[in-house]
């Protein structure tokens, strides 16, 4: 019995745990460690999110890292990816970027402040690109680019005939635009990305055209300073072929149009001179070599061409100062070659005058070989008088109609120096 005893209290003590120094009966705890309280998530609210914008609320001074998400275009430029921005003493966050015109979506701001992040969706209203104020890009396209769609092959030699079309695009384009528009449309010339449109030169021969993807709309311009002949575009016609690609942006649809997208039949628009009457948007374009070796393209819109642009308040075009010129020049030479003929028919009379008046001192003169009686004498010398004093009379008319041919023939020189 006493073993069995003493068996149940090695039990027990084994169970217990090791006795305490001391006394058998006190206890212990092991210690435990205490966890950090964590930091609290920098607070942020958004205010404004929009294609463009965003305004959030935060704590003053605190830097912050914007990230735009938006899906990006088959063609053309997308926005910044990520912007960076600082909260002013007031804790507000405010930042805008430029927003090229991308397909139709939904987007997503995503803003980072200190160790704080927030979404905030934003809507794009995609296409059409609005012709009332857009931005365009220039690219230069070197030897070894290659561009999806585009077979024209680049040609060394073409790289000065490209650098010289881009830097007249890079000089007039904005101001030609704006003239061929009657000033209703603002282009801006962006240096860098994005812009709403990207036109790129590429050295080589091909036809100038806009490409649209058939997938999201997107859209990009192509040019080329030679045509696929062969034969170069001068500075100047390279503006005209853009303004022309440009305007494809918008035109033309509906039952007026081609299926090549241009005017099934040209209109004359009965504000515009010359050989912008017609507008920009006809096919084949309607260029005119002039005297001088000056080839020239139409570089202004037509009403009918402003229309499918959206505008509707339409001015009048402002005058062509060289077109005034030769309607001025034009009627001077009407009024010359009236002179002249005037001057022609009197010089004709005074001719058959002398003719007639000739051949009867002629025949006076023959039936009177040894001499003219005096009874006869008196009119044989009234009709040599006569004969002189219209001779002279026709030196005069000669020197003018000589005089008002010479200011005729320069007249036709201006004209023919004239680029309308």
């Amino acid at each position: 019995m006493k073993f069995r005893g003493a068996l149940l209290c090695a039990i027990l003590a084994a169970c217990s745990g090791p006795p305490a120094s001391g006394s058998a009966s006190a206890e212990t705890t092991a210690p435990t460690s205490t966890p950090a309280p964590l930091a609290s998530a920098t607070a942020i609210t958004v205010t404004d999110s929009s294609y463009g914008r965003i305004v959030a609320k935060t704590a003053p001074g605190t830097s912050c890292r914007i990230a735009i998400h938006v899906g990006a275009p088959r063609l053309g430029d997308v926005p910044p990816a990520t912007l960076d921005a600082m909260a002013d003493a007031n804790g507000v966050v405010s930042i805008t970027y430029r927003t090229p015109v991308i397909p139709k979506q939904s987007g997503r701001h995503e803003i980072t402040c200190g160790n704080g992040s927030v979404s905030a969706a934003f809507a794009v209203a995609g296409y059409p690109i609005p012709a009332v104020r857009f931005t365009a890009r220039l690219q230069v396209a070197g030897l070894t680019d290659r561009f999806d769609g585009l077979e024209a092959r680049p040609d060394p030699s073409l790289v000065p005939a490209r650098d010289r079309d881009t830097d007249a695009l890079t000089k007039t384009l904005v101001s030609e635009w704006s003239a061929a528009t009657r000033g209703l449309s603002t282009l801006e010339l962006v240096a860098t990305a994005p812009a709403d449109i990207v036109i790129t030169v590429v050295p080589a021969r091909a036809t100038p055209k806009l490409v649209r993807s058939t997938d999201d709309g997107s859209m990009a311009i192509f040019l080329f300073p030679a045509a696929e002949d062969g034969s170069l575009f001068s500075a100047d016609n390279f503006v005209a072929v853009t303004l022309h690609e440009l305007g494809h942006i918008w035109c033309c649809t509906g039952p007026d149009a081609a299926s090549d997208g241009h005017w099934a039949q040209p209109v004359a628009d009965p504000l515009l001179q010359g050989i912008d009457r017609f507008g920009l948007m006809n096919h084949p374009v309607s260029c005119i070599v002039f005297a001088v070796g000056v080839e020239s393209c139409p570089n202004r819109f037509s009403e009918r061409e402003l229309r499918t642009m959206g505008f509707t308040a339409i001015p009048a075009p402002p005058r062509n100062v060289c077109v005034d010129s030769k309607d001025v020049l034009l009627g001077q030479l009407a009024t010359l070659k009236d002179q002249i003929a005037t001057t022609k028919s009197a010089v004709s009379a005074s001719d058959a005058a002398l003719a007639s008046m000739a051949q009867q001192i002629k025949a006076i003169e023959a039936r009177y070989p040894n001499g003219i009686p005096s009874d006869q004498y008196a009119q044989y010398r009234s009709l040599v008088d006569q004969y002189n004093a219209t001779l002279a009379v026709e030196g005069g008319q000669v020197s003018s109609y000589n005089a008002l041919v010479n200011q005729y023939n320069a007249i036709i020189d201006q004209v023919n120096r004239l680029i309308c």
